[in-house]
């Protein structure tokens, strides 16, 4: 902030100091990988489909540990959750960009019965795609 020439509102710093929690949130519950870790655990080649789901924190693009499951062979130990492919495609469409779809997903919303983030319902993953198509093509 301090690099800013004008003045900053107080508006403005309350937003960023929020987004701050919010990663700093993310890292806490769900652990974060650098780019070499997700290169490491995905196998060469194969870490394009994360890297849109960072989170630029200190300095660094981090990547949190949901994006990625375990895989069931392959050249990596993980893959990229098929459920993030298919956020990305709808996010695309929207011209949302992946920070914003990993806060999105680690947000309540009033869309799951339970008040959860959609975070939480991994394992419905129909589920988590109509609500982000429904948040994501909202129009006001």
């Amino acid at each position: 902030m301090e690099s800013v020439e004008a003045d900053v509102s107080p508006q403005l710093v309350r937003s960023v100091q929020a987004t701050i929690n919010a990663v700093k949130r993310v890292g806490r519950e769900f652990g974060f990988l650098t780019a070499s870790e997700v290169r490491d655990v995905l196998g060469p080649g194969n870490e394009a489909d994360a890297l849109d789901f960072s989170l630029r924190y200190r300095g660094q693009e981090l990547y949190p540990g949901f994006v990625v499951e375990p895989s069931c062979g392959g050249a990596g130990s993980m893959r990229v959750r098929p459920l993030m492919q298919d956020l990305k495609t709808i996010a695309d469409e929207y011209s949302w960009d992946g920070a914003d779809v990993v806060l999105w997903m680690t947000s309540p919303t009033t869309w799951f019965a339970d008040g959860g983030r959609p975070v939480d319902h991994l394992d419905q993953p129909a589920r988590v795609l109509a609500a982000f198509e429904d948040e994501a093509g909202a129009q006001w």
